[in-house]
């Protein structure tokens, strides 16, 4: 059974919440002044940067009101919903905040909460802050806080076990993060729970069958790399962009030109494809391998031993060539990419020296299907591209 919750957080608990907490304030807790001074106060000295043990006394009044009450915050309450129904043996909640004082503040009071919560018997309760998820700079807001939100779930869906023990619940947060963790939930084949603040009750989306396009990634392979680890490249650099490649990318205008860098969705293709194809089972060692072989040529220096090396490394690689010398020009260092060559597809690797001279080599694998061509050149870009 399902054992992990996974929950975006927004601010709701201190700005809906809190923050308007008064005499007038229908259905009021019996503690709302206590509720208020502790919130006040954990306030006042989070600016002044001095620690206080203001969040957990926040923490203890929070204890005394029915979790299924709106003062509580929607990530409460959507916790004790999905306890009370058993759609889930929660051992451990996680929380994902935005790169706030606010969140940070909120991550450390639902913390504090939950670890108080005896009757839960929790293993683990964390938050982890998601670097760049904030509104005073939109763009890196999109290019990057909601990218590295997309990591941050893919690593605690592996950390715990794996989509069949996790679940996602997006119900706090900004919209496009809550959208984020909608979709990251069937990449990953992993059910979603949401509640709007007028919804009588959770709704959940369970997760759909999808299909993913290996030509995009196979074809892309090496320059998806790029993208991933941070570069972005002008419209001249790229030139001619496929507009399935489009599709995964976020387009800055700067001057004359346009920049363009990996968006959410892109991370979400990438991290998707990756969690459902960890290794190919098709991709078995070759029963006769054959050493590389090359040309007549003269090649770059290192060139034969690099080819040897991702040979002798990776035991479902038959065998390698090199290839012709034309489209040298358009060689930018070490990389691994799918090809359409009369109907068939060939991965393709590049090395490129010192001095800049490069060289094209063709990997035969034991395994020549799409999907299998698209992983090899996606794990042997990890590998060995700098």
């Amino acid at each position: 059974m399902r054992n992990t919750l996974l929950a975006t957080v927004g601010t709701s608990l201190f700005e809906g919440n809190l923050k308007r907490l008064c005499e007038t304030t229908p259905n009021k807790p019996e503690n709302w002044v206590k509720l208020k001074e502790a919130y006040e106060t954990g306030i006042k000295t989070e600016k002044t940067g001095i620690k206080t043990e203001n969040w957990s006394l926040l923490a203890k009044e929070l204890l005394e009101i029915d979790p299924s009450t709106r003062t509580c915050g929607a990530e409460i309450n959507t916790v004790e919903e999905i306890r009370k129904k058993g759609w889930l043996s929660l051992e451990n909640l996680i929380f994902f905040v935005s790169d706030t004082p606010n969140g940070k503040a909120t991550g450390e009071v639902l913390c504090d909460y939950f670890q108080q919560r005896q009757d839960l018997k929790l293993r683990t309760v964390e938050y982890a802050v998601i670097d760049e998820l904030q509104d005073e700079r939109p763009q890196d807001f999109k290019v990057h806080g909601l990218r590295n939100l997309v990591r941050q779930i893919g690593e605690y869906v592996q950390r715990f076990g794996g989509s069949d023990y996790v679940t996602i619940d997006a119900t706090g947060g900004y919209k496009a993060q809550i959208a984020i963790a909608l979709l990251m939930g069937q990449a990953l084949d992993i059910p979603v729970f949401y509640k709007h603040e007028r919804f009588s009750e959770i709704i959940d989306f369970p997760p759909l069958p999808i299909s993913f396009d290996y030509d995009i990634l196979g074809q892309n392979a090496d320059l998806l790399t790029d993208f991933e680890r941070g570069e972005a490249f002008s419209s001249s650099e790229l030139g001619s962009i496929n507009q399935k490649l489009r599709s995964l990318l976020t387009e800055v205008v700067a001057g004359n030109e346009s920049l363009y860098e990996l968006s959410p969705i892109g991370q979400i293709y990438l991290t998707g494809f990756r969690y459902r194809n960890p290794y190919i089972i098709s991709l078995t060692p070759a029963a006769n391998p054959k050493p590389p072989t090359f040309r007549e040529d003269h090649y770059p220096n290192g060139f034969k031993d690099f080819v040897k090396k991702v040979w002798e490394e990776n035991n479902w690689i038959v065998t390698s060539n090199s290839l012709p010398y034309d489209g040298q020009k358009g060689i930018k260092g070490i990389g691994f990419f799918v090809r359409e060559e009369e109907n068939s597809f060939k991965l393709i690797g590049t090395y490129q020296d010192k001095n800049k001279f490069g060289a094209k080599f063709r990997l035969h694998l034991t395994d020549e299907s799409a999907k299998a061509l698209a992983w090899a050149a996606d794990y042997l870009n990890q590998k060995y591209k700098p």
